[in-house]
């Protein structure tokens, strides 16, 4: 064998060896570039509608329609005008809520079960935890001062 039939089939071995660990270089598109088979890509993932907030005027008596509980919210044997009243289910989740008008009295639509009250204004606060029925009547709670935390951290 001579030098340059050896040589030419040293490059022979290189270029198959070559060829045999790159399979992309084998075939070639018209563009020039190399004809790899790429995956597809995956499906589109379905829209979904962002959440919304949560209504507290929709949600309250989601136990169905209930008869109206009177709630009167006095301080010093008087009523109170907007006192804030939250009416929870004895879970902690609302069960409704609503603000007295002129003559300390609001409404609230909850079915029979056990409730905790709560009225707030303006640093004073009450609360009675108490079983509502279809044929309750009002339900009176009086408010007191907010008692400070007896250790407060500033």
């Amino acid at each position: 064998m001579t030098a340059t039939s050896l040589r030419t089939m040293v490059l022979a071995c290189a270029l198959v060896s070559t060829l045999v660990a790159f399979p992309s270089l084998q075939a070639q598109s018209p563009s020039g570039q190399a004809a790899t088979q790429t995956p597809p890509p995956p499906p589109p993932r379905p829209k979904t509608k962002p959440q919304e907030p949560i209504d507290p005027n929709e949600t309250a008596g989601v136990r169905g329609p209930g008869s109206p509980l009177t709630v009167r919210v006095m301080l010093k044997s008087k009523t109170v005008e907007g006192a804030h009243v939250v009416v929870k289910n004895t879970n902690g989740s609302l069960a409704g809520s609503c603000t007295t008008g002129v003559s300390g009295v609001c409404k609230v639509e909850v079915g029979p079960d056990n409730y905790v009250i709560l009225a707030t204004m303006t640093g004073r606060e009450g609360s009675v935890t108490t079983h509502v029925t279809d044929s309750s009547g009002p339900i009176v709670i009086k408010l007191t001062k907010t008692k400070a935390p007896a250790n407060p951290t500033t």
